[in-house]
């Protein structure tokens, strides 16, 4: 069969799979019910990766993987004594094993498309039991990711995803992150979260302290930038942030929230090296805004722009309103903010883009893009605002671990 034929039907099938959660408002046209009918109809055709032992072996075999840490390798920090007695009352004196729930608000890079992707049409499947922050399928020994390294300080954890699952289905858990979402969509995912954890019978919700992963923006680079009002956009993204964070401050208590800042698209995109032809494909189709000919001498002014929407979410991060409690705050994580890709060398002896870190589109993250963005994410965890790390580098080579004289998660008050 003829590579290109097969290329472009994959594509078809993905791009009009996954424009179905292109946005959230999309199931106003639609009861929900028959929404959710129509998307678990396409994961059944087009198959759960990580169940599929044929199609994850595959994925293995593209090396989209971690490597299997092997059971006479320990954990790379001491989890004894890292879990507060009795539990700590203030959110800047948390310990690692004090987390008893966490949750997650974002896109597909939360939701986990084509984590374990072997070709183009898998990157539809959602693959949230692997997601770097809000997966726990597994241990950290096949899927590292931020509950599964939580699980180690205590095993009684909640709210983390099981498998392979769309946003409805039980098993995404406290996973609100939905493709194709985008800035104003998460003071509804905030609801959602709020409501899933209200509602569970193993949440102690007075009690119990909670960690939210929060990522967005990605969207909003590709298919809305250059489309709207563009100067105005990151403090309209700014302003959904603090909506979004007086929501969760006001039904969550005892509750640390971290953004993590938004990667800056056009500066990791347009420096790829060695692209296949249908990734170069599939960045036309799922942003356009970033590679449409059509965009290209706004190019400059969208690097600047989506510097500016980082900098909106360090301003929301350290908003005096979240510094001023004992039960809520906010913090962000920079690993991302000069983010940049691990090249290779080539058969010819060129540098190029290690693509196995990425998804069969080029634009998602692997698993094993995941395993090393849930090092860096980890280690920012660990480390005092101002002196965080922002960029990634190898998973699994250093953690930082909590020690008896920095035992706690940093937050802007207790850095």
């Amino acid at each position: 069969m003829k590579v290109w034929p097969y290329a472009m039907v994959s594509l078809l099938v993905y791009w009009s799979a996954s424009s179905l959660a292109l946005d959230l408002n999309w199931r106003v046209s639609l009861s929900l019910k028959r929404f959710e009918q129509v998307r678990d109809a396409f994961l059944n055709i087009i198959g759960r990766t990580t169940s599929d032992p044929g199609l994850f072996n595959r994925a293995g075999r593209l090396q989209k993987l971690q490597p299997t840490i092997s059971e006479s390798t320990p954990f790379p920090c001491r989890t004894e004594g890292f879990r507060s007695t009795p539990r700590p009352v203030s959110v800047h004196r948390l310990r690692p094993g004090d987390i008893d729930v966490v949750g997650a608000l974002g896109d597909s890079l939360t939701a986990g498309n084509g984590a374990a992707a072997s070709s183009l049409v898998h990157v539809y499947t959602e693959n949230r039991g692997i997601s770097w922050s809000i997966g726990g399928q597994g241990t950290w020994r096949e899927f590292l990711t931020l509950p599964n390294m939580l699980k180690e300080f205590n095993p009684q954890l909640v709210g983390y995803s099981l498998k392979d699952s769309l946003s409805h289905h039980r098993a995404s858990q406290f996973n609100t992150g939905e493709a194709g979402a985008m800035s104003n969509d998460l003071p509804y995912m905030a609801g959602q979260l709020i409501k899933r954890i209200r509602s569970d019978p193993r949440v102690d919700l007075k009690n119990d302290w909670k960690l939210i992963t929060l990522m967005m923006g990605s969207n909003d680079f590709c298919v809305d930038i250059c489309y709207v009002d563009a100067k105005t956009t990151p403090e309209r993204h700014r302003r959904n942030l603090i909506k979004t964070l007086d929501i969760l401050r006001k039904a969550l208590p005892r509750t640390l929230v971290q953004i993590v800042i938004s990667p800056n698209l056009n500066a990791i995109l347009k420096q790829f090296k060695g692209l296949r032809p249908l990734c170069q494909l599939t960045h036309g189709f799922e942003c356009p805004c970033l590679f449409g000919l059509a965009h290209q001498n706004r190019q400059r002014e969208f690097y600047e722009l989506i510097r500016l929407w980082q900098q909106a979410e360090f301003k929301a991060a350290s908003d005096p309103r979240y510094q001023e409690t004992e039960d809520f705050a906010v913090v962000a994580q920079p690993f991302t903010y000069d983010l940049k890709f691990p090249v290779r060398r080539d058969i010819n002896g060129n540098n190029v883009t290690d693509f196995t870190y990425l998804s069969e589109d080029c634009f998602h993250f692997s698993q094993k893009g995941y395993s090393r963005a849930v090092t860096a994410l980890w280690n920012n965890m660990m480390e005092p605002v101002g002196m965080k790390n922002t960029n990634w580098g190898p998973e699994f080579q250093h953690f930082k671990c909590p020690s008896e004289t920095s035992p706690y998660i940093f937050t802007n008050k207790n850095s």
